[in-house]
């Protein structure tokens, strides 16, 4: 092995990177909005994962949602 990453390996790190910090602004109650807005992504990422994980996110889930924005 030489220590590189193949550019497959380094994309599935950053989703995983990405899954992680979606992950942990869900847990402290920001909006799927206003994550993806932080870290500069599609919302429709944050809410695959939200499904994904088989969360509830209720009011959260509104686009429009103006909650921890």
């Amino acid at each position: 092995m030489t220590g590189f990453k193949s550019k497959k390996e380094m994309a599935m790190s950053k989703m995983s990177d990405l899954a992680y910090d979606i992950e942990q602004m869900y847990i402290e109650g920001i909006s799927p909005k206003r994550i993806a807005e932080i870290l500069e992504c599609p919302i429709e990422t944050v809410y695959d994962w939200i499904d994904g994980e088989g969360l509830s996110g209720g009011e959260d889930l509104d686009p429009y949602n103006t909650i921890n924005s």
